[in-house]
């Protein structure tokens, strides 16, 4: 990882599959799913707008639905997308302020079942992607900031480190 954001990003998200999920990451690392994969973003708005990008390959969507909910048996389409969408929110919450400080304040907008790649905006930079490795597959989360956010945000990921 090349930067503080993307340190905490996926201390962050680990920490989340772990107890929202109870999926653990593997130490092993990850690149990107080749099979087919479900995105959520989470857009967000505040002292910058931006948005966070969750993509999961179809195994680890499966087993985190079915985890969430307690039941293998009642996980549809539907709830593996709500239960993608509800994590996403969880991670892009407690990513924000550990990454930008806790005095900026981000408001959410409800989250959105995307393709990860027509989620890309050029008025937005990759401010932070990282990849997580489990059992059954991967996932794939990248934050996007607008280009023209004051840089005085930036400089906090340096001092967090």
């Amino acid at each position: 990882m090349s930067n503080s954001a993307e340190k905490i990003l996926y201390r962050k998200a680990a920490l989340i599959f772990e107890e929202l999920g109870f999926l653990m990451p593997r130490p092993d690392g990850a690149e990107a799913s080749e099979n087919r994969v479900t995105s959520a973003m989470v857009p967000f708005k505040g002292a910058f707008s931006g948005y966070l990008v969750i993509s999961l390959n179809d195994e680890v969507l499966s087993q985190l639905s079915s985890n969430m909910l307690g039941n293998e048996q009642t996980s549809t389409e539907l709830l593996r997308q709500d239960s993608l969408k509800e994590i996403s929110n969880v991670i892009c919450g407690n990513a924000l302020p550990a990454i930008y400080g806790f005095e900026s304040i981000f408001h959410f907008d409800t989250p959105i079942i995307c393709d990860a790649a027509d989620s890309i905006n050029s008025d937005y930079s990759e401010a932070a992607q990282v990849h997580l490795s489990f059992d059954r597959g991967n996932a794939a989360i990248t934050l996007f900031v607008e280009r023209n956010a004051p840089q005085a945000f930036f400089n906090c990921m340096d001092r967090q480190k």
